[in-house]
């Protein structure tokens, strides 16, 4: 009997450990649950304290893949990505689809794409650009393209 005690409360002791070991990496940033299982597991918790902590934490409201969602697509926005690429690279790291959804449709709301697409290249090129070199204008262009901006949008500020 006294056994027994002793295997129940070293699993309480790693539960804990672990639901602490997350509140810790909360401290820093937002997780989403995948991501979050992710880390737990790689300290080799067992999936059975994994699943514990994460419910726990939901519970707590510590772990929310809504303000995950919401942060990660913020951070991404002000680094000048479009909306919909933030989004597809939430969805990849393997936050909910409705939380990015709801995120998405919030942050969205007077996002003005010229504007960001403005603000990137005059912060890339604060002497603005020079129409007679061709190369400096498609570097420009593939720059906009890969922070997701659609090619009308390209167009329009670029020859501005």
């Amino acid at each position: 009997m006294p056994r027994r005690r002793l295997l129940n409360s070293d699993v309480n002791k790693t539960k804990q450990a672990a639901y602490h070991y997350a509140i810790r990496l909360l401290a820093h940033r937002e997780f989403c649950t995948v991501e979050m299982r992710q880390r737990l597991a790689g300290r080799e918790f067992d999936a059975e304290v994994i699943s514990w902590a994460i419910d726990q934490l939901k519970q707590d409201g510590y772990l929310s893949e809504l303000r995950y969602a919401e942060a990660y697509l913020r951070s991404r926005i002000n680094k000048g990505e479009a909306p919909w690429l933030a989004a597809k690279r939430a969805g990849q790291k393997g936050a909910e689809s409705a939380a990015i959804e709801s995120a998405l449709a919030q942050l969205t709301e007077d996002y003005d794409a010229e504007e960001a697409a403005r603000d990137l290249i005059s912060g890339r090129d604060p002497g603005g650009l020079r129409f007679d070199d061709e190369r400096v204008w498609q570097r420009q262009a593939r720059f906009l393209r890969n922070k997701g901006f659609a090619t009308d949008v390209i167009l329009r500020v670029l020859k501005q």
